[in-house]
């Protein structure tokens, strides 16, 4: 049966069924999101979990994906759970600029681990600030600049020279993404980082299993180990150790 983890358990399924760092996104978000009739946009939604849960909180949300396979997935979903106010649409985060008119405006825009995957990432910036209203805000995440990338086996895979979906860069610091923050005329409001050491060993386990046996195998094996993250924060900074990525919100001055 297709979505049987959603259908089993509800919401909470879209932001377990990955690699952990999903869902310290997802805490990271719940902490920050405004609830209430405000318009949402996610940018690079993927299969649509925090565009849903963005409705959940009675936001009207907009997901864009470029992906059609993965915006099937999030609005069968979001069927499942019965979640109104939400909409995902096929779309260019690169050329946000010519669907201005298309999409409207918004007050609250999520764009998770995406950034680092478009060249021109000043643009985006802009672009976002153009599509929100007056004292709306933009919460970004995006992979740390000096993360253990030979922890994770990312090295291996190197950077992309062009957009193929692939990291056309490692990363940034909250300096860098303040600095562009900054020149699209953002104001930075509050600079974290999310998934540390213990998400970050749960994320190489599972990437071990999943290629060594299978997908599910792998889920069953790290999900009872992620009561263990809420000590992520605690050893992560007792050991110095450097965290997956950096999360920080702007907002547009009024």
């Amino acid at each position: 049966m297709k979505n049987i983890l959603v259908r089993l358990i509800g919401y909470l399924a879209t932001v377990i069924h990955g690699d952990t760092a999903v869902f310290d996104r997802w805490m990271w978000l719940r902490r920050n999101l405004k609830s209430g009739n405000l318009r949402t946009l996610d940018a690079g939604c993927g299969s649509g979990a925090f565009t849903m849960y963005a409705a959940k909180i009675g936001n009207e949300a907009v997901g864009i994906s470029f992906d059609e396979k993965n915006n099937k997935i999030a609005e069968e979903r979001a069927n499942i759970l019965k979640i109104k106010k939400v909409n995902f649409i096929i779309g260019d985060l690169r050329r946000l600029d010519k669907m201005k008119n298309k999409i409207g405006k918004f007050d609250q825009i999520i764009c998770f681990e995406t950034i680092e995957h478009i060249l021109n990432d000043q643009k985006l910036l802009y672009d976002f600030f153009n599509l929100l209203n007056p004292g709306g805000k933009l919460f970004l995440t995006a992979p740390y600049k000096y993360y253990y990338k030979h922890l994770l086996g990312d090295d291996k895979a190197g950077l992309s020279t062009y957009e193929d979906g692939g990291h056309v860069r490692w990363g940034y610091t909250h300096e860098e993404i303040e600095n562009l923050f900054n020149k699209a005329g953002l104001i930075v409001e509050k600079k974290e980082y999310v998934s540390g050491i213990i998400s970050q060993l749960l994320i190489v386990l599972y990437r071990f299993l999943v290629i060594n046996v299978n997908h599910k195998i792998a889920w069953l094996v790290i999900f009872p180990l992620r009561i263990f993250v809420i000590f992520d924060s605690l050893i992560t900074n007792l050991f110095k150790f450097s965290y997956l990525s950096i999360a920080i919100i702007g907002i547009k001055k009024i």
